[in-house]
């Protein structure tokens, strides 16, 4: 239970407090910064003064007095500290025709303490977005990111027009509530796109910790260029517990997404954790589908993209 006055919406108050309550998309379309109020009054996502009992999206919702909410807590989070700090081009690979792999480099005395799964949020030329950490290299204080190009979206096409290395830029972070949970159930992993950034970082993870889980990758795109971090397969070759299924949209075959693929290849999704990460109707699509299967809302976690065109802030 977490206990707060909010001047502002109930979740970005939370997190100045470092308080981090579970959310994704912050824009009130994927449902995950649901709370319960336990005590006292807010203004909900429909502008209406709600109290005891009611669920609201605390992404949405402001608080009216003194405010008890039933929410997730995350012991893993309360140590991890979001900073802004400055940094600087190190590497650009443009892997596609619209997707690029950046590089950057922090200040020798700018550590990033993060969970792979997180997020955070970049800065250029007056503009901010956020992308998933897809890597961190300690050895060199180094970052990764993926980026696609986004017609019409301000930021990518300052990225892929006059983006060079050396740039000086912006980071602030890490945030989100997107991490792997220590439980005993296998793993599966769903991406599409450059959703497959924080899929990444948390593979990494769990093989430098040497987990001991089965993992199944998913990963759609419409053709096969668009896998472009090929070191997936020699990672289903390497490890017994890893495997690796791209999943193409656009190559004749019957199962043109994720979702279906998973539903596939399994007869039930009972004691098994799955982890998502890409658009809004992927995330709701797995969502409805999988429960079918067995999958435990509980048991279900997800950063859903969304895009700052569908957001009306390009």
């Amino acid at each position: 239970m977490v206990t707060f006055e909010s001047d502002d919406n109930i979740l970005k108050d939370a997190l100045l407090k470092s308080i981090p309550l579970e959310h994704s998309c912050k824009t009130g379309g994927c449902g995950l910064c649901k709370a319960e109020i336990i005590s006292g009054t807010a203004l909900n996502e429909d502008m209406e003064e709600v109290s005891v009992g009611t669920h609201i999206l605390t992404c949405q919702s402001k608080a009216l007095s003194n405010l008890s909410l039933k929410v997730n807590y995350f012991p893993e989070l309360a140590n991890i500290e979001s900073k802004i700090i400055p940094c600087k081009v190190s590497g650009l690979e443009f892997v596609t025709e619209d997707i690029v792999i950046i590089k950057l480099r922090l200040p020798p005395n700018k550590a990033l303490n993060y969970m792979p799964g997180q997020y955070i949020d970049l800065f250029f030329k007056g503009i901010s977005r956020s992308y998933s950490i897809a890597d961190f290299s300690p050895d060199r204080n180094e970052l990764e990111l993926h980026i696609r190009r986004v017609p019409n979206g301000k930021l990518s096409s300052l990225i892929f027009e006059q983006l060079h290395l050396e740039q000086l830029m912006r980071i602030e972070g890490p945030k989100g509530t997107f991490f792997v949970r220590n439980d005993n159930k296998d793993l599966i992993f769903l991406a599409t796109g450059t959703g497959i950034a924080p899929i990444k970082s948390m593979i990494h993870r769990l093989i430098d910790e040497n987990d001991i889980r089965k993992k199944y990758i998913y990963w759609g795109g419409r053709y096969d260029d668009e896998i472009y971090c090929k070191d997936f397969y020699q990672l289903d070759a390497d490890f017994d517990n890893i495997t690796f299924i791209p999943v193409l949209s656009r190559n004749g075959n019957n199962i043109r997404y994720v979702q279906h693929a998973v539903d596939r290849d399994f007869d039930s999704l009972s004691n098994v954790s799955i982890y998502a990460c890409g658009s809004l109707s992927m995330i709701n699509d797995v969502r409805e589908l999988l429960v079918a299967k067995g999958m435990s809302l509980d048991s279900f976690y997800y950063d859903a993209f969304i895009s700052s065109i569908s957001k009306g802030i390009s």
